[in-house]
């Protein structure tokens, strides 16, 4: 990342002596404990720059380089939160896409000299910083109790795995400087006095109105706006406090900016390898210059929480996910898995993986081969931005425990047996895909429970566009489905309370049809060949003699939705 000469002048302003307070945790807990801000310093006269009125890290032509909200409960870790938000954003960037950087905020608080009981001095994590780095959160998990420490501590290897920064130094008392530190360098760590009406504060510009002062605190500071002139910070309360996190600050309000750092220079072991086909004679250490030849490679040797980013090319594996980690291709037309027609092409078999920007092809052709498999009790699997074609099952979402989930988003699920099956799998969130030209069933669901199907274009399936069956209940089909041209439109077989609304039946063969299946919503959909104001009909039948029975449609709409957003989820892959 470049470093702005003039920034780098800020570095001859010293600090004053050792009298750097500790912080405190001054949010969840009740501590009166805080300090005065510090003194100002004299400004070296610096050539200014022409500074947009307005800029963000969360937003870079479309791209937001920001890592995900973190809690610091149960530590006041508060400035090693800030300081690793800075850091993870600068390593994103210096990669050139959000890849899902998490370095252990644990470790550099711990070994920096954090206390469990009032926290620490952020000078101690940024010397830490340029002299250790900071680690992979794989390497040290942020506890969850606090009494958890010692008993949790730090892979042995951890020298092996940490991000570093080349230097840092303190930013002027001066909004310029710290605009200048935004846009030419990274988001920066910001010191803050937190009252009693911050805590309440949810939207709009944050003002002390109200309160005393409960604590000094540190935030990062990852962007601005002029008009009418606010700072743009992440907080590490979790999502439940401000804006889901997030906050807007008037200038000056609070001390916030009295006492900022610059850090330059982030480099080390960033927690992301590489593979590319086109590496046949080595030497191979998934490094950008040194990839992985196979996919599998690069699998057995990442830590958890690494993604490995997978250069253009047809990979003739079968890859077995054994690891919690993203695996990005660098484009889903051009990134290619092929199974060569044996057996499954991708089996997933731990939770919290994330699957995205390629095309996984070519399953074997047995009954419950698939192109993408989870075979893990937890599963919360994400699949998105991919090609699933010509397998016998695209997707085949495992059994697993009650409170797991799986989101499949944004994909193109075509020419397969079945595009989706599901099976004892709840909480499924599938939205926003093509499942067009499968043989058999689009969505198939057996025995699964609290799903969203929403905004999916659901096409030329053999059978039927969606299928629940076998006490699928609780499920929700709404939010402008687009289903078409199957046979079936949607089927439902013994399975009670699903809510059907907001969709588009259009030229199916039958629109939708039920047997046994009791207590279902049917609501403000579009039907083709019902144009009428009075209730649209829908048949079924029930009983072990298959009695015919019918439900209504009780406010049918005239017109279809529109789901032009289908496939539109925005996801960087193209980067130098």
């Amino acid at each position: 990342m470049k470093t702005n000469t003039m920034i780098l002048v800020f570095c001859t302003i010293l600090f004053i002596g050792n009298s750097m307070f500790p912080l405190v945790q001054g949010l969840q807990n009740d501590s009166e404990t805080f300090v005065l801000p510090l003194k100002q310093e004299k400004r070296n006269s610096l050539e200014t720059l022409v500074l947009p009125s307005s800029f963000s890290w969360r937003d870079i032509n479309g791209t937001d380089f920001t890592t995900p909200i973190r809690n610091q409960n149960p530590y006041p870790s508060c400035e090693t939160f800030a300081l690793v938000a800075a850091v993870e954003t600068m390593v994103q960037y210096n990669v050139g896409y959000p890849f899902g950087c998490d370095l252990s905020e644990a470790h550099l608080f711990f070994y920096s000299g954090g206390n469990i009981d009032w926290g620490s001095y952020p000078e101690n994590d940024t010397r830490f910083l340029k002299e250790y780095g900071v680690p992979d959160e794989a390497c040290w998990p942020y506890p969850q109790d606090k009494y958890q420490y010692p008993l949790n501590t730090t892979s042995p290897d951890w020298k092996n795995r940490t991000v570093k920064i080349s230097d840092w130094c303190y930013l002027p008392d001066d909004p310029v400087a710290i605009k200048t530190a935004l846009v030419t360098n990274g988001p920066v760590p910001s010191y803050f006095l937190v009252y009693q009406d911050f805590l309440y504060h949810k939207n709009g510009i944050y003002q002390h109105r109200w309160g005393k002062a409960r604590g000094a605190h540190y935030m990062a500071i990852v962007g601005y706006n002029d008009d009418p002139g606010y700072w743009i910070v992440k907080n590490s309360w979790g999502t439940n406090y401000q804006d889901d996190g997030w906050v807007k600050i008037k200038y000056g309000e609070c001390g916030i900016g009295k006492k900022s750092f610059y850090l330059t220079g982030v480099y080390g072991r960033f927690p992301i390898n590489y593979v590319d086909d086109n590496n046949t004679n080595g030497p191979w250490d998934g490094t950008k210059e040194y990839p992985f030849h196979t996919i599998q490679e690069a699998v057995n040797h990442v830590y958890n929480g690494y993604t490995i980013y997978v250069r253009n090319g047809t990979y003739d594996e079968h890859v077995i996910i054994n690891k919690t980690i993203n695996l990005d291709g660098e484009n889903k037309n051009t990134t290619i898995i092929d199974g060569g027609g044996i057996d499954d092409v991708v089996t997933v078999s731990v939770p919290d993986v994330k699957i995205s920007g390629m095309t996984i092809q070519n399953s074997g052709t047995q009954t419950y081969n698939a192109g993408l498999k989870t075979l893990s009790l937890n599963s919360n699997v994400t699949i998105e931005n991919t090609i699933i074609q010509n397998n016998a099952i695209g997707i085949y979402l495992n059994y697993a425990y009650e409170q797991s989930w799986n989101i499949v988003q944004n994909n193109s699920i075509q020419n397969n047996t079945k595009g989706i099956y599901a099976h004892w799998a709840n909480s499924n969130q599938i939205t926003g895909n093509r499942i067009t030209m499968n043989y058999e069933n689009g969505i198939e669901m057996e025995h699964c429970k609290r799903s969203n199907i929403t905004g999916n274009i659901i096409s030329n399936n053999g059978d039927c566009g969606i299928y629940l069956r076998g006490a699928s209940n609780e499920n929700r089909i709404n939010g402008k489905n687009t289903i078409r041209n199957n046979t079936i439109g949607l089927k439902l077989t013994e399975s009670n309370k699903n809510v059907i609304s907001s969709n588009n039946f259009i030229n199916n063969s039958i629109q939708a049809f039920f047997f046994n299946a009791f207590f279902t919503k049917w609501k403000s959909n579009y039907w083709d060949d019902w144009l009428h104001f009075r209730p649209r009909m829908v048949r079924g039948s029930i009983g072990i003699r298959e009695l015919p029975w019918v439900n209504f449609d009780r406010h049918p709409i005239r017109k279809p939705y529109n789901i032009s957003h289908v496939g539109s989820y925005p996801f960087p892959h193209h980067f130098s």
